[in-house]
């Protein structure tokens, strides 16, 4: 049986249930569950229960109030969500913000990210700025501050990178930076971050760096305009 579409334009709402399309290009609500295989917004959204999408597109405002699941998860305008978000893939250039924990196969981000639970993905690249008030846990983290200041409590993965990025064609640097409790990995690099404590096999602390203490297994290195109050090989 081939399923409905749903569009809402102008000012209205719905319940939930399975549908094939959903679009909301001015004020819509949608009170329940609902399940559907592509979810578009270009207006004002809420939908009240939990939604699981095969992708959602969010180009401008939602308010998602139970749990989220899209295997692609893309945010050009902005997305509240009050519960957990996974998303396969998910592409951040506008803002989203998580009440529980978000997870899943990778986060791009060039927008803005707020979690005040714990992120785990795969993949954490990022030119834009976050705030995670628990974990942020990635096989891969390449970050590049590039304005505003990013913060996590907790940072693990085996490869983590933290540079400034160059400004166009290069010419200087921005003003991002980074701060956090811990930083734990295999393999770290880090600029223009402040932290209590970074452990790591290999640990190369980069200019503008404030550290506390560094434990590392292998190599350690810090640039001259870098401060590390204690560092012990363990």
């Amino acid at each position: 049986m081939e399923k409905g579409n749903l569009k809402i334009f102008g000012s209205g709402s719905s319940g939930g249930g399975d549908f094939n399309k959903i679009t909301i290009s001015g004020e819509g609500t949608i009170t329940d569950d609902l399940t559907c295989q592509v979810f578009k917004v270009y207006g004002t959204g809420v939908a009240m229960g939990d939604v699981e999408a095969g992708s959602l597109d969010i180009y401008g405002t939602i308010d998602l109030q139970g749990n989220v699941k899209s295997e692609i998860l893309k945010v050009y305008g902005t997305m509240s969500a009050n519960n957990d978000v996974y998303g396969n893939a998910m592409k951040i250039r506008g803002s989203l913000d998580v009440g529980g924990n978000i997870s899943g196969e990778e986060i791009n981000l060039k927008g803005g990210l707020s979690v005040k639970g714990d992120c785990e993905v795969e993949h954490f690249l990022s030119d834009g700025t976050f705030d995670i008030r628990g974990l942020l846990n990635a096989e891969k983290v390449n970050i590049e501050l590039k304005y505003g200041k990013s913060f996590v409590i907790e940072m693990g993965g085996e490869e983590i990178q933290v540079k400034r990025k160059s400004s166009f064609l290069g010419l200087n640097k921005q003003n991002g930076s980074l701060e956090a409790d811990t930083i734990e990995g295999d393999h770290i690099y880090v600029e223009y971050t402040k932290a209590e404590v970074i452990r790591g096999k290999k640990v190369e602390i980069g200019p503008g760096c404030e550290i506390g203490l560094v434990e590392y297994n292998e190599q350690f290195h810090c640039a001259k305009d870098a401060s590390v109050k204690k560092q012990i090989k363990i």
